[in-house]
């Protein structure tokens, strides 16, 4: 087999499972994380891998998922479908790429302590050699953020995540309109946390 069509495959192969680990991608992420240079040649690479892909419009871009066919093709196993929790999913790798794409970065890993489970947050990465929590708000209600934060802040004095992380985490909560980002700076007060308004990663 020819070298290009060799690297061709190996591309493809590498864009499947870039969309198995994060399940859904805006085309110019994945145009961003494989260097596809231009929006022309990305909507090509795209186009040749249509039998592997299903897609919807998201605002301004396209967002895809691995078919049948794709998923098959590198041994997927977990079927995704379009959903109320997608925008929610690209919110949080809209940060991934905002943030400089760690490579450490754990979706939804769970903290626990002597085996019970403390909390979930949306995703857990490194960057400067620290451990930092996201937190996406897209849906949730401001009572049930609140149980959230409340926890947080229980963890934080009593010292739970100091002893499993060597620190306590910085907080990145990514939330949707400006009065949220007030209040959740006024909720977590006392913490080391970073708010952001979506509008302003994305």
């Amino acid at each position: 087999m020819p070298t290009t069509a060799v690297n061709k495959v190996e591309r493809q192969e590498q864009i499947l499972h870039s969309l198995e680990r994060f399940s859904f991608m805006s085309r110019s992420h994945i145009q961003r994380l494989h260097r596809l240079g231009s929006v022309r040649n990305a909507q090509k690479v795209l186009k040749q891998m249509e039998e592997y892909l299903h897609c919807f419009r998201e605002g301004y871009d396209t967002v895809y998922y691995l078919s049948k066919l794709g998923r098959d093709m590198i041994g997927a196993k977990k079927q995704v479908k379009r959903s109320l929790q997608t925008r929610h999913t690209l919110m949080r790798n809209d940060f991934f790429f905002y943030i400089g794409c760690p490579s450490y970065w754990k979706n939804e890993l769970k903290v626990t302590n002597e085996g019970k489970v403390m909390v979930i947050p949306d995703a857990t990465f490194q960057k400067n050699q620290r451990y930092h929590f996201l937190e996406i708000d897209n849906t949730q209600t401001m009572a049930e953020n609140r149980i959230k934060i409340e926890r947080y802040k229980e963890f934080f004095a009593t010292g739970l995540f100091q002893k499993q992380y060597r620190h306590f985490p910085t907080i990145h909560i990514v939330t949707i309109n400006r009065s949220r980002m007030k209040r959740f700076t006024e909720l977590c007060e006392g913490l080391p946390v970073q708010v952001y308004l979506y509008d302003d990663i994305k």
